[in-house]
């Protein structure tokens, strides 16, 4: 999902015949709902489009895995462990050298115009996010599919990407080399099917509007109020329909986290995230919410733009990395709820069946242990780069997403940590997230506070996005061998050589480049209303409302 509040958001689909319909319906039957079937999220800033090719923040993402559907989804077994499942594709096979899959298609599926969901719908998906006239910031993502890089670039045609379908139900993507981590690609948005006939009849608005894209998925969009409100409403045409029971779903964009708090408290709205302990304490008290906590797959960063003349330096960077205190700015903005992060890639993300974290040290502590003094290293930074400053006398734009008394708390704890550490002034831009997006994509800034959130649960979704060519989160910085580890990663299923190569690839970006400075490893903390059935988010899926009804609320 990118930069702020970047997340993931699939849905967990299941194929059933006709005698496990009839006992869903049964079941149904038997369960106590409430007559009216509406649920209230949040959405936390307004997505900036809700064309699957283009879309590149949380808050798109979101709403796009509500409304669609791709090749395969996601669940929890009773292990607690998350597992690839049919959604889209009612099966896959595998070549035995790893280049070849097979997707057999759901003929059940239907888009919500009631037109069969096919191959060459996937097909023009994936090729319209790889087609450079449109200009997908995710297109690196399908890199592994045979052709999809040179496409890209402009090397080749289309017909030369590995992407076919061989009838209406029955896909095949050959990829360049064996994908570990291919799979978990096939339900991320870049994948998802797309109707050319729609994305032709609206053009350039295609996405912008509600009426301006169409479903496959459990929810189509029935109104888009800018910068207001989102409301969806139950696909009658979806496959698995008679297992969704929630009949809408108001999604409120509140950017201001106490009106969020606020709204969360006074019950016009189900579920939310909170970190504040005055706001934990009140929905514990209250007996009204259960409580779900689990890491992220997230870690908050800040970006410096090497097209800058200061940020060029590496020895720059490095001082400012240091100068961080993690603890405090956990302490202060998060109330200790999310945890210090000295590495990119955050708890909680395997290789394997093996935490990533748990095998290799996190770079920034190595950087901390031989650099103790942070405006020693910023003068010799100047120093090479002929800058004739006082440290008093630099001042750096801090650009942030977000008006509200949280991003300015976070300028203003910044501001401080930076001119006690650093003896440097530091001045907070406030954007509104569109603007935001904007200026870094343009490399419009000197440090910016920004996140990432997994797309999929491996190390290369932190990492491959700081190859050269990736357009996810550009700071204007590239580096041969980075590229080559991820690469290589990338090519190979053994375990142990791809976290080697992710270890290497890492200290590169943080210790040797400090590329990024990572602050913090983001938790998830959920309330959620006792009204609420059946909700059981995953680890990358906070929105997962398979079989999920309310019996109460009313």
């Amino acid at each position: 999902m990118k930069k702020i509040f970047l997340l993931i958001v699939t849905l967990f689909l299941f194929a059933c015949g006709k005698s496990e319909e009839s006992e869903k319906k049964s079941s149904k039957e038997s369960l106590k709902m409430d007559k009216q079937q509406i649920l209230d999220i949040f959405s936390e800033a307004e997505p900036k489009t809700l064309d699957a090719s283009r879309s590149t923040d949380t808050y798109s993402s979101n709403i796009l895995a509500l409304t669609n559907e791709g090749l395969v989804g996601a669940k929890m077994n009773d292990s607690g462990v998350e597992e690839i499942v049919p959604a889209g594709a009612v099966s896959w096979e595998q070549s035995k050298d790893g280049l070849t899959w097979i997707f057999k298609l759901r003929k059940e599926a239907k888009w919500a115009d009631g037109i069969p969901v096919t191959a060459k719908d996937y097909c023009y998906g994936i090729k319209r996010t790889l087609d450079p006239k449109v200009g997908s910031s995710y297109s690196f993502l399908l890199y592994p599919i045979k052709g999809a890089k040179e496409f890209n670039s402009g090397k080749i045609p289309e017909d030369g990407v590995g992407v076919k379908a061989l009838d209406d139900y029955t896909l095949e993507i050959k990829l360049e080399a064996p994908t570990p981590y291919f799979l978990q690609i096939a339900y991320f948005k870049v994948m998802y099917p797309q109707r050319e006939d729609i994305v032709k009849k609206y053009g350039d608005s295609y996405g912008a509007e509600g009426n301006h894209i169409l479903s496959n998925g459990p929810y189509i969009l029935k109104e888009w109020v800018h910068n207001s409100r989102i409301i969806l409403v139950k696909n009658e045409k979806y496959w698995d329909e008679t297992n969704y029971y929630l009949t809408q779903i108001n999604a409120l964009v509140v950017n201001d986290i106490n009106s969020r708090m606020n709204l969360l408290a006074s019950g016009q709205v189900d579920i939310g995230r909170a970190d504040k302990p005055e706001w934990i304490k009140q929905f514990i008290n209250s007996g009204e919410f259960f409580n779900i906590k689990r890491p992220a797959l997230g870690t908050n960063y800040i970006s410096f733009n090497q097209k800058n003349e200061l940020f060029k330096n590496d020895k720059v960077r490095k001082a400012f990395n240091i100068a961080l205190n993690r603890d405090e700015l956990n302490k202060v903005l998060f109330n200790g709820v999310y945890e210090p992060a000295y590495g990119y890639v955050p708890k909680g993300i395997v290789v394997g069946d093996k935490e990533y974290r748990e095998l290799v040290k996190e770079p920034i502590k190595k950087l901390l242990d031989e650099n103790t003094d942070a405006k020693k290293l910023l003068e010799e930074g100047l120093k090479e780069l002929g800058i004739d400053k006082n440290r008093e006398n630099l001042e750096i734009n801090f650009l942030i997403s977000g008006t509200n008394s949280w991003s300015r708390k976070y300028a203003e704890l910044l501001q401080q940590m930076l001119k006690k550490n650093l003896g440097i002034k530091l001045k907070g831009e406030f954007v509104e997230w569109p603007v935001f997006q904007k200026r870094t994509d343009e490399l419009d800034y000197d440090i910016a506070g920004q996140a990432w959130i997994a797309d999929y649960n491996d190390p290369n979704t932190f990492l491959d996005m700081w190859m050269t060519g990736a357009k996810i989160a550009p700071t204007g910085w590239s580096n041969k061998e980075y590229d080559s580890l991820i690469e290589k990663a990338a090519k190979t299923s053994d375990s142990k050589e791809r976290v080697e190569c992710f270890r290497k690839a890492e200290n590169i970006l943080l210790y040797k480049e400090s590329v990024i400075a990572p602050i913090l490893y983001r938790v998830n903390n959920i309330y959620a209303r006792k009204y609420i059935k059946n909700y059981k988010p995953t680890v990358i899926a906070a929105y997962d409302f398979r079989n999920v009804y309310l019996d109460g609320k009313e």
